[in-house]
């Protein structure tokens, strides 16, 4: 039996969908520095299974996008999902760093699912602003995962070493795969039905040649950048260089979920009153403030707890801002390309972000400085990118 698309119980199947691709993200995240050691590898190797994870999140949005405008919503998801139980367990059994990248990166793909599809699937179903509004408050809702995901990620660390996450991962996806095959719906609007994959490539490659969209694109993406930035850089500065343990670390990131699910909560509530462009334009303002607060901080030598994430924090809450406009106004730029644009979108965040984390593991030292600048950069072209869509508008 299929779940009515206008009832909570569909919203909350997106939510706990979406919640895959944020947890499996961040649930390693605090083990990272003790791989090391564990697995006999470099840092730098060790980092890549965060950054290619990043990184096959964003092919794998860029795929998944136009599959689905092609053969639905429904059985994209479902294959997505069986993927990722069975690269979870990959990881799991994975002997060494190299057997663990490949892993992850599949890991990646299953996870990366539940993200471009919700938000595809709501665009299916509302306007422009509504649909901001409904991306801001599934999002709200989302974050709590990436909220959790690093105490808890720590906690079974503690208790049962790195791998045993790994497993725990692979459970969680084979319940929502459990959950949601009797009952999510087929979303695909009835144009999209009879759509050639030459049509699907003809309108998802046009996307790229449109101004407006691609302002979007830059708005989200770099908005993203300064996330992943500090997600792979904040754990060597705190556990590392501060030491501090883990679950110290975990706690502390709960901040940034917070400031973020804050940003979702303004967006849902005044996207139809105040607009979207509004509130993406004064959401990269307020990531600036952020990233050059750090900036400050590292100038005059402050690295503490507080000079990282207060600052991060309130960045977060930017992005909160940014990106349910930007997605939903990016997607809503041609319907019958809603999937694949929604693929786009969600490739130049995890892809600049691949980008931005992987430079903070490679540039990070005993100071801030590497992650401020690569923080403030992408908080330039992130508003730039705002003021593009805006005078496309």
């Amino acid at each position: 039996m299929k779940t009515d698309t206008n009832s909570r119980a569909f919203l909350v199947l997106l939510v706990m969908l979406s919640m895959l691709g944020p947890l499996t993200l961040n649930i390693l995240v605090p083990s990272l520095p003790g791989m090391v050691d564990s697995l006999k590898a470099t840092k730098e190797r060790v980092q890549l299974t965060l950054s290619l994870y990043l990184l096959g999140m964003a092919v794998g949005q860029l795929m998944l996008g136009p599959l689905a405008d092609r053969f639905g919503r429904r059985p994209v998801l479902l294959v997505a999902l069986v993927l990722y139980v069975l690269s979870s367990l990959a990881a799991y059994l994975a002997p060494n760093v190299e057997m663990l990248i490949v892993a992850r990166i599949l890991q990646s793909f299953g996870a990366t699912a539940g993200i471009t599809l919700a938000r595809t699937m709501i665009r299916d179903l509302y306007s422009r602003d509504s649909a901001a509004s409904m991306i801001a408050y599934v999002t709200m809702a989302m974050v709590v995962a990436p909220m959790v995901s690093p105490v808890l990620g720590a906690t079974i660390d503690d208790l049962f070493g790195w791998r045993a996450i790994l497993l725990f991962c692979s459970v969680l996806g084979f319940i929502s795969f459990v959950i949601a095959a009797p009952i999510l719906p087929e979303t695909r609007p009835a144009s999209l039905v009879a759509a050639t994959a030459g049509d699907v490539a003809r309108r998802s490659l046009a996307l790229l040649g449109d101004r407006r969209f691609m302002g979007y694109w830059g708005a989200g993406a770099f908005c993203s950048g300064m996330f992943f930035a500090f997600l792979g850089t904040a754990p060597y500065l705190m556990i590392e260089v501060l030491d501090r343990p883990k679950t110290e670390y975990g706690l502390w990131f709960m901040t940034l979920s917070l400031g973020y699910m804050a940003g979702n909560f303004v967006s849902g509530r005044f996207t139809p009153s105040l607009g979207g462009e509004r509130l993406i334009f004064w959401g990269n303002v307020v990531g600036l403030v952020g990233a050059l607060m750090i900036l400050a901080a590292a100038g005059a030598g402050w690295l503490n707890p507080l000079a990282l994430f207060i600052p991060a924090m309130i960045a977060s809450f930017g992005n909160g801002l940014v990106l349910p406009n930007s997605i939903a106004a990016g997607v809503g730029i041609n319907p019958l390309a809603a999937g694949a644009g929604s693929g786009l979108l969600g490739f130049g965040q995890m892809g600049i972000g691949a980008v931005a984390s992987y430079l903070g593991g490679k540039l990070v030292t005993g100071t801030a400085m590497p992650l401020a600048i690569i923080m403030t950069v992408c908080a330039v072209l992130a508003l730039a990118s705002g003021w593009l869509s805006r005078r496309e508008d």
